[in-house]
């Protein structure tokens, strides 16, 4: 795909950037990013420098119109930058000196680049994007410069796995409200996940349950899987802005007053940017599921939050695991703890008998003690025979005494 002229279009010159052996552009952090630049001239050209730059950013900006300090509104632009990696190669010229002339023909310029492994994945936002460029500077004195670039995507990585424990439990939020200032019984919601850490293509399980015992109806209730971007700005000032981007929907139908219900929801996780607020500092990406409530004639809306983590990797895999090592111990703890010998048959006819029941629950629990005497029963029968033997050692002077004073008397 040739390049664009930003600055200023010149029919006789063209520009393609193609990376090698993949046409698309899309990288993972950590990999390496080559192709090939072809510029071609249809007449010669004085060019100062001609630059190969590839880098990697994340930009901000937004505009609100704010009041001064004579109350007047006025138009205020927020902005941020924040650099991943750069690099610069002058493959004719540099940035100072005397123009050169550069004569009609195809060049063709190799470039090769390390993504960084800590850099946060492409996204394109309203208020701001994280972009990785290759771009080619035709500069020139005293005129405005030349400028192709090709954009190459990159897939942000996130491992679910090593955080298992904790985006494997439950998460659940609730809201209350009353009606007519507070003299009707209230409407309560509450909804819940079986989990908080999801990939492309789980599904999310939300339970919602609606107590209401007011006197007004609720119109509908609004489900939403929602990306949450905050973008932050550092001219003129630091401050935010949010954007919530719909990524799936579902409505109800009308709920009754003084009803009772609950209901489930599937909802299937697309592919999208994964959750980041660690790699890039202005723009943070995290997603939740909310859920709205419209009650009738009123304003009020109750809404629950429901934050989740979008990963690269599922940890469905890692639950069906845990599962299986958890069945197996338990197999082992039963069949540790079963009786060794046949159990004795019972008569289908006859009751059963209750004392040969707690006759087999108290051997089953005097169970560790055979174990115990299994393994320590030949160090206590030999500590037992060293002490008889002791005893009868002791025994055996005073036995010869009391012989021979008998033997004495009967003389």
């Amino acid at each position: 795909m040739p390049g664009k002229d930003k600055k200023n279009d010149s029919k006789h010159i063209k520009c393609d950037i193609q990376f090698d052996g993949n046409p698309t552009g899309v990288y993972k952090p950590g990999e390496t990013v080559s192709g090939m630049v072809e510029l071609s001239l249809e007449k010669n050209k004085k060019f100062r420098g001609i630059c190969l730059c590839i880098n990697g950013f994340a930009a901000t900006y937004w505009s609100v119109k704010l009041k001064n300090e004579l109350e007047k509104k006025r138009k205020t632009h927020f902005k941020g930058r924040e650099d991943y990696f750069s690099t610069i190669n002058y493959l004719v010229g540099s940035d100072v000196g005397n123009p050169l002339e550069v004569v009609a023909g195809t060049y063709r310029y190799p470039f090769s680049c390390v993504i960084p492994s800590n850099v946060p994945a492409s996204m394109e936002g309203r208020y701001g994007h994280i972009r990785y460029l290759v771009k080619l500077s035709l500069e020139r004195p005293w005129k405005h410069d030349i400028v192709y670039e090709r954009e190459m995507t990159v897939r942000g990585i996130y491992d679910l796995i090593p955080h298992f424990d904790t985006l494997s439990m439950p998460s659940q939020a609730e809201a209350m409200t009353s009606f007519y200032f507070g003299f009707t019984e209230p409407l309560v919601v509450s909804a819940s996940i079986s989990k908080t850490g999801f990939a492309p293509g789980d599904i999310i399980e939300l339970t919602v349950h609606v107590n209401n015992q007011s006197s007004v109806d609720v119109r509908t209730i609004v489900m939403k899987l929602q990306r949450v971007d905050t973008f932050m700005s550092q001219i003129p000032r630091v401050d935010q802005y949010i954007e919530r981007t719909v990524l799936e929907e579902r409505t109800t139908s009308k709920i009754s007053k003084r009803s009772d219900i609950s209901f489930e929801e599937n909802i299937l996780v697309g592919a999208g940017i994964p959750s980041d607020v660690e790699r890039c500092r202005i723009i943070l990406t995290r997603y939740e599921v909310e859920i709205v409530v419209h009650p009738i004639r009123s304003r009020k809306r109750l809404v629950l939050n429901l934050p989740i983590v979008l990963g690269t990797t599922s940890i469905a895999n890692m639950e069906a695991h845990v599962e299986r090592v958890v069945d197996k111990q338990r197999e082992a703890l039963e069949g540790f703890s079963s009786p060794q010998g046949p159990s004795a048959p019972q008569s289908e006819d006859g009751p059963r008998d209750v004392e040969s029941e707690s006759e087999s629950e108290s051997e089953s629990e005097s169970e560790p003690e055979s174990v115990k005497s299994c393994l320590f029963g030949d160090l206590e029968s030999e500590s037992e025979s060293s002490k008889l033997a002791q005893l009868e050692s002791e025994s055996e002077p005073e036995a010869k005494k009391s012989e021979l004073t008998l033997k004495f008397e009967l003389e």
